[in-house]
Parts: structure tokens; C-alpha cells; sequence
């Protein structure tokens, strides 16, 4: 994906960036906070493109520079991950000798943290004295999903821009342009706010089975005709024995409940949408406490998933409160 297509789901980001560029007022240190799948790292690159491209003022992806910045191979950008789960002092002083050293080729230094809330406390206050004193031609991009898990001293030396979740609808037309059904597609991505982990969760082997059950089961909540454990046992999937397909059935019985939700209060803006005719039909069957005893439930229940390693138990407990 290219700067340019970028500003369609980070817009505000790219054009602060884009500004600051222009008006050569760069920040020495900026610090990219949002959620997980909000493109943080690769704007980071581009960023680091953007500085180095042969067409100047731009990005091409396809000049030596953006090849190789592309290819994480450019002498002047570097890039620090954590190393099994944690960003090490080493790592940190690492940067800092290569900060110190001068440059092979022409042209700025850029370092890029990735998940900087996972460094140690050693490497965090390494990496104060690093962005405190700032050499002509350097910066730094600080990446993280958790800034409060960020020393304040390190957000107060940083200029902070913020990733907003990716719209919906970018996530839903990615998903189109694979070659995924649209129905299936409004579905998975209310899942994730990542395009990628998107259409992984939509190619997935039993996602289409996980939707077909919660609705079976989302329609015997509303006209009360089958059991639904004896339901459940005579699914194409088995909830019982897989966690992952347990967690997507849970997020997405939420959905469906939700929708009926948004109906009882006149909002047809639903993912559900070829159930519409259904649900209306059977709407008045639920009471409003009942509506929403369901989605607390299962928000419960979302919450034990992480804990609970009796999985029978929390699905059996789940469908009783549900009936």
C-alpha cells in the first residue's frame, strides 16, 4: 500500500506529516499511538520513503531507495523490534552506536521502535537520553498500542500523533477486492480493526459454518423452536473443542444481538442485514430486558474465554442464560 493510499484510512496522520514535511518543520521525535492494525509501522516506513525518494516530494515504492527501505536493507533506517517479547537495553545501546557513527551514505537518519511500551525499564531510560539530545538530521518514530504503559517523560519529549481505527468500510472493500463474499466481508471486518488479520479471519476453513450457526442460533432465540445445546451438537463446526472458532462465535453472536438491539430502537443499520426480514418478523417475541440480559451475557462470557479453561462449561452456561 503507498503514502497515497494510506490517507484514506489515516488521513489526519498523513497530512500533519505531509505538512510538517513541506514546511520543513519536522519533529526530531514523534511517537505513533493506536490500536493494533492501524498501519502504524508501515507509515512509519513511508515516512522514512518519504524523506529518501528519488521523486522527491513523494513516494514512488519503486526507486532503489523505497526498494530498500521496503526491504528493511537502507544503511540509514533502522528498525528495532522486540526481541521475544521484550525491547532489551542492548537493543537500545545497539541504536545509540549507531546513532553516533556517520552516516555511510548521504541523507538523514531515521529509527523506527516498534512496541517501545515493550521495553525494559533499563532501555527505557536508555532511550531518554537518546531523544533528549537529538543530532541535526535524526529522528526517531516510537511505536506503541498502549501509550499509557509509556514513561511520561518519554510522551512529553515526543510529538504524539494518533491512529484512528480503520473505517469499516475500507476494511469491508479490502475484503471485496480479495474476492470475499460482501455478506461474509461486513462480518469479518467488525472482528478485527486489522486489513490483514481481516482477510485471513474471512479465508479461514469454518468461518462461513461459525456465521450459518449464530445464525440458526440467533433465529431459536427469537422464535424459541430448538433447543440450543441439542443445536449446537448437530453444528457443522465444534465450538466445544475449538477455542479460536468459540471466540469468533461469541464475537459474532454479539453482532447479531446488537442488531436486534438497533432494530427495537428503529436503527436498521445493521451487519446482519439478509436477516432483517427475519428479525423483524420475530422482534416482538424478545423483551428489550431480554435483549440486553443476552448481550451482557455474552460479553460475560467473552471475558471468561480468557480465563476459563472449562470451555463445555461456559458454552452449556451460555446457551442456557441465551434460551
Amino acid at each position: 500500500m503507498s503514502l497515497n493510499q494510506y490517507k484514506r484510512i489515516q488521513p489526519k496522520v498523513i497530512k500533519m506529516l505531509m505538512n510538517s514535511y513541506q514546511k520543513n518543520r519536522l519533529a526530531h521525535t514523534y511517537l505513533f499511538e493506536g490500536e493494533k492494525g492501524t498501519k502504524k509501522k508501515e507509515i512509519a516506513l513511508e515516512f522514512a520513503k518519504l524523506l529518501y525518494c528519488e521523486n522527491e516530494g513523494t513516494v514512488c515504492d519503486s526507486c532503489l531507495n523505497c526498494m530498500r527501505i521496503s526491504h528493511h536493507n537502507h544503511p540509514n533506517v533502522l528498525l528495532i523490534e522486540p526481541d521475544n517479547g521484550t525491547i532489551k537495553k542492548e537493543q537500545v545501546l545497539y541504536l545509540q552506536q549507531e546513532y553516533a557513527k556517520t552516516n555511510l551514505e548521504e541523507g538523514p537518519k531515521i529509527y523506527i521502535i516498534d512496541e517501545i511500551d515493550k521495553m525494559s525499564i533499563n532501555a527505557s531510560n536508555s532511550i531518554l537520553k537518546f531523544i533528549e539530545e537529538p543530532l541535526e538530521n535524526t529522528y526517531t518514530i516510537l511505536i506503541t498500542e498502549n501509550i499509557h504503559r509509556i514513561l511520561p517523560t518519554i510522551i512529553s519529549r515526543s510529538q504524539v500523533l494518533n491512529f484512528q481505527p480503520i473505517p469499516k468500510k475500507e476494511i469491508v472493500e479490502h475484503l471485496k477486492k480479495n474476492e470475499i463474499d460482501p455478506y461474509i466481508a461486513s462480518i469479518c471486518a467488525h472482528l478485527t480493526n486489522d486489513l490483514n488479520e481481516a482477510l485471513e479471519i474471512a479465508n479461514e476453513e469454518h468461518i462461513i459454518d461459525v456465521i450459518d450457526l449464530v445464525k440458526t442460533v440467533g433465529q431459536n432465540i427469537l422464535n424459541k423452536n430448538e433447543d440450543l445445546i441439542v443445536l449446537l451438537e448437530n453444528s457443522q463446526v465444534d465450538i466445544y473443542k475449538d477455542k479460536k472458532q468459540l471466540a469468533y462465535f461469541i464475537d459474532i453472536m454479539l453482532m447479531y444481538m446488537r442488531d436486534i438491539k438497533k432494530l427495537v430502537h428503529n436503527n436498521d443499520n445493521i451487519i446482519f442485514n439478509h436477516e432483517l426480514p427475519f428479525i423483524n418478523k420475530h422482534l416482538h417475541l424478545l423483551s428489550k430486558e431480554k435483549i440486553i440480559y443476552n448481550i451482557d451475557r455474552l460479553l460475560k462470557a467473552k471475558i471468561s474465554l480468557e480465563y476459563n479453561g472449562n470451555t463445555v462449561l461456559l458454552i452449556d452456561s451460555l446457551l442456557i442464560n441465551l434460551m
